[in-house]
């Protein structure tokens, strides 16, 4: 009788289960929203995932008694739970890091996109249990999303770093998962293994702007006729579109705030762009951010001592090439309030 009923309702069960996952998915993203306490549960998943994709890729076994396909049953769901709530709990923090539209934003797209994939039980358990490649690529780009958040907050290290450590992290802890011990030793094997580990290195050197610049986030670009270097009070702060007879000392201030929920040291620079076009690239600032972020800011002057009408843009970059956010201006040469 219960053989019967499992047969005909197993797949409306994992349904009905894949939409529970996806509605605990969203709970969890509503839930962290800047919740950094919850960082050490997200190593404690990834460790425990690591555990289990590994038992599944090298030890797992075709099973014929009750038990042990009931326990392969249940390292597979807890499997998939942990992949599920780890990946929903990095995608609010990812989000507020990406700059739409950007180069940046195709990563939390596919982050967002395996998200919801983790809720569909069938498949994505089926995935983990047949394809070897589909696992440790999965756990790779997972471990080194989580990784590459948390280490810079943990250890306090620039940005960069932390890419590079969470590469080499997400990685190694791969190695056991894709081959066996004796796949391992096998010198032709250390040699691929090897040059992998350099390719991985030049993507992230030259990819950078494809990668989102976790966990800084731009709160604010704001513009203003000028500034206190002391202070950063901004004077005469302008909004939307403004005639460029209001830029009377013929200077344009820009003054990015950027949070970040820790202590580093962060190299920054601006870019000032009239529609389209790079004006100006300002000196690379050292930075210290603090607990409550820090504020960084530069002044365009105009050619010939006026500026001409334009969309003026404004872009914050890390020093090593990733986007933390831009915004606009448009100047015109209609006085406001004018017909």
């Amino acid at each position: 009788m219960g053989l019967r009923l499992h047969q005909r309702y197993f797949r409306l069960f994992w349904a009905l289960h894949s939409c529970w996952a996806l509605l605990t998915g969203i709970a969890v993203l509503v839930l962290a929203h800047n919740r950094y306490g919850y960082l050490k549960w997200v190593v404690l998943f990834l460790g425990l995932t690591w555990a289990s994709t590994l038992f599944f890729s090298r030890f797992a076994v075709k099973t014929t008694t009750p038990a042990r396909r009931f326990a392969e049953g249940f390292v597979s769901y807890i499997t998939r739970v942990m992949y599920q709530e780890t990946l929903f709990f990095l995608l609010p923090f990812y989000f507020f890091s990406t700059t739409f539209p950007s180069l940046n934003c195709g990563y939390v797209i596919v982050l967002a996109g395996l998200a919801i994939l983790s809720c569909f039980d069938l498949v994505f358990d089926r995935l983990l249990r047949t394809s070897r490649p589909f696992a440790v690529g999965f756990f790779a780009f997972v471990t080194y999303s989580a990784l590459q958040f948390f280490l810079p907050l943990v250890l306090a290290m620039r940005i960069h770093n932390g890419a590079y450590l969470a590469a080499a992290a997400a990685f190694f802890a791969s190695l056991p998962v894709a081959y066996s011990w004796r796949e391992l030793k096998q010198g032709r094997r250390l040699v691929s293994i090897g040059l992998v580990l350099v390719a991985i290195i030049a993507v992230l050197k030259v990819g950078r702007a494809v990668i989102p610049p976790v966990p800084l986030r731009l709160m604010a670009m704001s513009f203003a006729e000028g500034i206190d270097p002391r202070t950063h009070e901004l004077e005469h702060e302008l909004k939307g579109t403004v005639s460029v007879k209001e830029l009377a000392h013929a200077r344009l201030c820009a003054r990015g705030t950027v949070f970040f929920p820790g202590k580093l040291k962060i190299d920054a620079h601006m870019l000032f762009f009239r529609n389209g076009e790079l004006l100006k690239t300002s000196r690379t600032l050292e930075l210290t951010a603090h607990s409550r972020g820090f504020r960084v800011w530069e002044a365009l002057h105009a050619d010939r001592g006026r500026f001409l009408p334009g969309r003026y843009r404004v872009e914050l970059w890390t020093h090593e090439g990733q986007l933390v956010g831009r915004d606009e201006i448009r100047l015109t040469d209609q006085v406001r309030g004018a017909s």
